[in-house]
C-alpha cells in the first residue's frame, strides 16, 4: 500500500512580520531530530518539503538519517499571506467559512486548497505506488485532509494540528488513514 505521510513543520522561530521566512527555533531543531528518529521513515521512499525555511529544516535531519531524497516543492507553502495580523485566528475562521473569499490580501482557502490538492496527486502521480513524505504547514494540511472529505476544515481542526505532527493517508483511495500524531507523543 502507498502511503503518504503528512507531516507539519517544527516550532519556528516567530522574526519579523514574514512567515514564509521564519526559521526553526531551538525547540524546533530538537522537535526535528525526535521525527527523524521515528521509524516509519524506512518506508519512505521520497520527501518532499515546502521552501519555507521551517519546513526544510524540519525535513533535512530525516533526510540525512535515512538517506532520502530530498525535493524542494513550491506548491507546498502554506496558504498565501502578505503579513502577519492581529487577530490571526479570527481571519482563519473568516477563511473557512468563506473558502472562495481572499481576505486581507490572503489567498483564499479554495485556492489553496485546490493548489495542494493538486500538488499532492502531481507528486503521487510522478512516483506511483510509492511512500511519500511531505513537510509542509498546517493550514493547507489541514485543508487538504478536510477536502479528501468534500467539506472545510474548522479552526478546531487546524488548532489541533500540532508542531511536528503526523498524518498518513493512503494513495491509492485517497484516505486518511491516521490522524494527527506529535512527533514527540511517538518516542
Amino acid at each position: 500500500m502507498a502511503l503518504l505521510y503528512l507531516i507539519r513543520h517544527a516550532t519556528s522561530r516567530m522574526t519579523g512580520d514574514a512567515a514564509e521566512r521564519w526559521s526553526l527555533s531551538e525547540q524546533g531543531r530538537r522537535e526535528a531530530g525526535i521525527l527523524a528518529r521515528q521509524d516509519f521513515w524506512r518506508t519512505v521512499e521520497h520527501l518532499f518539503s515546502s521552501p519555507e525555511p521551517k519546513a526544510v529544516q524540519t525535513a533535512e535531519p530525516a533526510a540525512r538519517r535515512w538517506g532520502i531524497p530530498l525535493a524542494v516543492s513550491d506548491c507546498l507553502h502554506e496558504l498565501r499571506r502578505p503579513r502577519l495580523i492581529p487577530h490571526y485566528e479570527q481571519t482563519v475562521a473568516r477563511l473557512f467559512a468563506d473558502p472562495e473569499t481572499a481576505l486581507d490580501g490572503y489567498e483564499s482557502a479554495a485556492e489553496a486548497a485546490r493548489r495542494i490538492v493538486r500538488c499532492f496527486e502531481e507528486l503521487v502521480a510522478a512516483h506511483p505506488e510509492r511512500t511519500l513524505a511531505v513537510v509542509s504547514h498546517g493550514l493547507v494540511l489541514t485543508l487538504f485532509l478536510a477536502r479528501l472529505e468534500h467539506r472545510w476544515p474548522t479552526v478546531a481542526e487546524w488548532r489541533a494540528v500540532p508542531f511536528t505532527g503526523l498524518a498518513v493517508v493512503e494513495t491509492r483511495g485517497w484516505r486518511k488513514i491516521h490522524g494527527w500524531t506529535s512527533a514527540a507523543q511517538i518516542e
